[in-house]
């Protein structure tokens, strides 16, 4: 068996088929990249018109964030990159998202406590995510924003919710506590008026905003205390959260509240029908009684005699005849009982034979 030796290709052929294979490598890579899903957007924030003025209305909206939470918009200069320090928090705007994760709202312009470049912030202080885009502010001045420095750490040295139930709130009105928050700058650097965010809700969520007080500028190593009134809907019932977020720190606390009083109502209503229909069922059975002769228990009705002594007869009725309730009637009760002999009332069928037997025997006869 032969060889056969295949010649080797030019140099410069060679160089160009690589260079066609790798062009077509990459056209490959950038076909399939360019097949699969687009990448995943953010939470956005977008203005109507990107040029405000303080003191006019700036209408906004956002998309793409977590449905149900609450979302704060702001103007802030400095490009807001020290946070809230930059942002103009006196006239934020809240707004909660809606199903399909957007939101719309209306906040008038301020002039923010720092020089432009400026932005307009949206901030979800519960999930920590936030957005922003340009704005141009009239009249503001502008200057190149400074670094960001580290973020002041803020302690929560106590959370509480104060205020026991109230009469009115044992049927059914509205709850009312106070939520009382002690904050702490543990750092050598002052503190801005960062926001104090607050929000109740039923059972472990907070998500319902509350009005909260201004905040003021906290120095270092000192302490700030801040009561917010929190009013619960009317008949709540059940266990309520309350919590909120200043600056890097958050807190939650929680109550009960239950109308004791209006289901102290519902019972007493129920046994008051219970005992109702049980005194009917039992007046309904002594009328029914009280229309039957009175014996004792195993005893035989009277027994009449067949035949009476017309003369006690006449007494009897002469005594009857007396009566002063009914002149000229004799009562058929007394008659009985003289004739009988027994003071028990008989039943109808001996009083029926009685009156069979009376009948049945003439005067005449008789004597």
């Amino acid at each position: 068996m032969t060889s056969r030796q295949v010649p080797a290709a030019p140099p410069g052929r060679a160089v160009s088929l690589t260079l066609a294979a790798v062009v077509l490598l990459t056209a490959a890579v950038l076909s399939v990249a360019g097949a699969g899903p687009a990448a995943a957007t953010g939470p956005s924030v977008t203005v109507d018109d990107p040029r405000a003025a303080p003191g006019l209305p700036v209408k906004t909206s956002g998309a793409g964030w977590q449905p149900g939470v609450t979302v704060q918009v702001e103007v802030c200069g400095g490009e807001a990159l020290h946070g809230s320090a930059d942002c103009d928090t006196l006239r934020a705007a809240v707004a909660l998202v809606a199903a399909d994760g957007t939101f719309r709202l209306t906040l008038i312009a301020g002039a923010p406590p720092a020089a432009c470049p400026c932005v307009l912030r949206a901030v979800a202080g519960q999930i920590g995510v936030r957005a922003q885009t340009p704005l141009t502010l009239a009249g503001a001045a502008d200057a190149a924003p400074t670094a960001p420095v580290p973020a002041v750490r803020v302690d929560v040295v106590a959370a509480a919710l104060s205020g026991g139930p109230r009469f009115a709130e044992l049927f059914g009105a509205p709850a009312h506590r106070t939520l009382t928050v002690t904050l702490r700058n543990p750092g050598d650097r002052p503190l801005g008026r960062a926001p104090l965010i607050v929000a109740w809700g039923p059972g472990g969520s907070a998500d319902l905003p509350v009005g909260t007080p201004l905040t003021a500028e906290l120095p270092p190593h000192a302490e700030q205390t801040y009561r917010i009134p929190v009013r619960l809907p009317a008949a709540a019932f059940g266990r309520y959260s309350v919590g909120g977020r200043y600056a890097s720190a958050e807190f939650a606390v929680s109550t009960d509240v239950y109308p004791w009083g209006l289901l102290g109502l519902a019972f007493l209503a129920a046994l008051l029908t219970v005992f109702t229909a049980a005194v009917a069922v039992r007046r309904g059975v002594e009328r029914r009684r009280a229309g039957r002769p009175a014996r004792a228990p195993g005893s035989a009705p009277a027994a009449l005699p067949v035949f009476v002594d017309a003369g006690r007869l006449a007494e009897v009725l002469a005594a009857g005849a007396g009566d002063g309730e009914h002149p000229g009637l004799v009562s058929t009760r007394a008659l009985v009982r003289e004739l009988a002999g027994d003071a028990a009332l008989v039943d109808f069928r001996a009083l029926r034979a009685f009156a069979d037997a009376l009948r049945a025997s003439p005067l005449e006869t008789e004597r």
